[in-house]
Parts: C-alpha cells; structure tokens; sequence
C-alpha cells in the first residue's frame, strides 16, 4: 500500500529523534535489575531479547513513549492459565522492555493475576485497563473495582471497551460512559481517556469527534482492512485529533472465533502470515504499538523477533497481501461482529 512508511522515515517517525522514553520509570531501577534472577521469568527466559533498543513511539499527545511492541493479557487472563504459567511471562516482558500492559476486568481472572507482580513493579509500566460498564455511575465503579485487583492507586489509560458495542449517546451522552472515565481522571484514579473495538466501525467517529480520546485501539490487520477497514475509514479522524493509535488483533484473533480464546487456541495468522502480519500492522503510519496477545515465553521470543526484523513491505509483498487478504477476508466473514 502506497501508505506504508519506508525504513528510513519509520525510524524518524518512531524514534522522534532520541532514544528517550517518555516514561522514567520504564527502565527498572537497578535493584529491580538484581533481582531478576530471583523472579519467575525474567530477562534470562527470553535468551537477551529485548525492545529496549528499538526506537520507541510517542503516545500521541499523552507524552509518553512505548515500544512498538506492547502485551494483551487477555488470552492468559483465563483461570485455566496458572499463576505459575502467567506470572513468568509478565515479568520476562517488563525485563524485556515492554511497558504497555493492556489488560481489562471481564478477561476472566487477568486482572486478579497481575495485582501481585502490579504490587513490586508498577512503577515499571503504563498501566491500561477498559471499562465496559453502562453509564457515568457503572463505569466508575468499573475502575475503582479494576484499581482494587491490580493494587494501584491509579490506571495510566482507561479505555472505554468495545466502544462500538454501544449507541453514540451511551458512549458520549450525558451521564455516558465517556462522562464517568472523565470524572474518574478528575479524581486522579485515571490519567488518560481511550476508546477500544472491533465492530460498529462508524461509531468511533462521533467519539473521537469529541476531542476527548487520547488513544484508540481498534483491530487491523492485512485481513480485516478488506471487512472493517478502519484504516482507511477512522484513522484520519484519530490523526485530526492527534490521538495516539494501537493496532491490535494483528494476527486476526484467535482461530475459532471468540471460542477460541477459551481453549489456547493460536492466532488466525500464526502460520506462514505471521511474520508479514506485523509488517503490515508496524507499516500503518501513525501506528504507536502493536498489542498481541502472548500465552507463552516461546510467544513472547517469537513477537519479540518479529518487531526486530521489522522492515517495510516490498511491493510485491503488498499486492500478494492484497490478494491473500481478500481471499481470507472472504472466508472469515465479520468474525468480530458486524462492521457497520
């Protein structure tokens, strides 16, 4: 696609033209880095890979950087994942550099599982958690509830979840969803406001509209661009505000459908897309990270490598995509929900 950023300008797009992250706290501070060793995971689990080095992105307009590479607790939120599978591969991505925690109160027991290893290293990240509450009154206690089991006093993001489920007048209305995250960041519980989804790809223009939003975070991969498409019909809307954009379903969610992340069931694009799968999505412009889903350290070393071999799509690459995508698009059908 024509859009798509060549090295050269992706890495002064991203980099902003320093190496400084915008959170000071990303890095651990060096008893942190002691004890390592001593953690489930760690640096050592992942064989010294690491983001730490890649150019980091600005958050839009938040002030913060993040790696191109952030990590959705959603499909390890399931109890059937044990604290001893879940805490390792946490603790190996925060070693790793990876500071975006994406992570919300209906995924199961997520929340529940990170409170502890929120409780030594907080500091460490930029804490994203959604509420999917009807009303000003439902979404705070929907985030008073999430800063309980992740033992925080406040959420660096919170996203208004699957803001396209809902009507524009639930979303941004008087007494709205929109209204309580806002009362919740006027009583310090939150820092900054975002919208997340999948469907109803014309809701989020009348959210964003409101200047409000300072992240969004909405399915794109090479697939879907081809069903809702909301590179193309949201994302300049996200620019005219310069609200930061997270990419996530990358690999086009898990194989099965919404069933599938009940049974550690893969992404869809796991196979021999997986590698082009983040091309595309690290070659959308504006794009600050990419939130994958991880189950495993093998997962995470494998998300890692792909960020680190980043480089733009040929155009060869781009037309045989095209191609394959609307073949794929076709048979996946609107697997998230209906895009309009």
């Amino acid at each position: 696609m024509a859009h798509e950023l060549n090295r050269r300008e992706f890495l002064r797009r991203v980099g902003g033209g320093t190496a400084v992250m915008g959170l000071a706290t990303a890095l651990p501070s060096a008893a942190s880095a002691a004890n390592t060793a001593t953690r489930p995971g760690g640096s050592a689990a992942l064989e010294g890979l690491t983001v730490r080095d890649l150019p980091h992105r600005k958050l839009g307009r938040t002030g913060f950087e993040v790696a191109p590479l952030s990590i959705g607790l959603a499909p390890m939120g399931h109890a059937f994942f044990t604290p001893e599978e879940y805490e390792p591969v946490v603790n190996a991505a925060i070693d790793a550099g990876i500071t975006y925690l994406d992570i919300a109160p209906n995924y199961d027991v997520s929340e529940e599982r990170l409170g502890p290893i929120m409780a030594r290293r907080r500091k460490e990240v930029f804490l994203v958690s959604k509420s999917h509450e009807l009303g000003r009154d439902g979404t705070l206690r929907s985030i008073e509830g999430s800063l309980k089991r992740l033992k925080t006093d406040y959420l660096d993001l919170c996203h208004i979840h699957n803001a396209g489920e809902f009507t524009t007048e639930q979303v941004i209305g008087k007494g709205g969803m929109l209204e309580g995250i806002r009362v919740a960041k006027e009583r310090g519980l939150v820092r900054f406001i975002g919208a997340s989804g999948h469907l109803h790809v014309p809701r989020f223009i009348p959210v964003l509209e409101t200047g409000q939003i300072d992240v969004l975070m909405v399915a794109m991969n090479f697939v879907d661009r081809h069903i809702y498409n909301f590179e193309d019909r949201v994302l300049p809307t996200a620019r005219k505000h310069k609200t930061a954009i997270v990419c996530m379903k990358v690999l086009g969610g898990a194989d099965g459908g919404w069933g599938g992340y009940g049974k550690r069931r893969p992404g869809r694009l796991v196979g021999r897309f997986y590698e082009y799968a983040f091309r595309y999505a690290l070659g959308i412009p504006d794009v600050c990270t990419l939130v994958v889903g991880i189950k495993s350290l093998d997962e995470l070393k494998r998300a890692i490598r792909a960020v680190r071999a980043y480089k733009p799509l040929t155009d060869e690459e781009k037309a045989m995509l095209d191609r394959e995508g609307k073949a794929l698009a076709a048979a996946w059908g609107e697997h998230f929900g209906a895009a309009t």
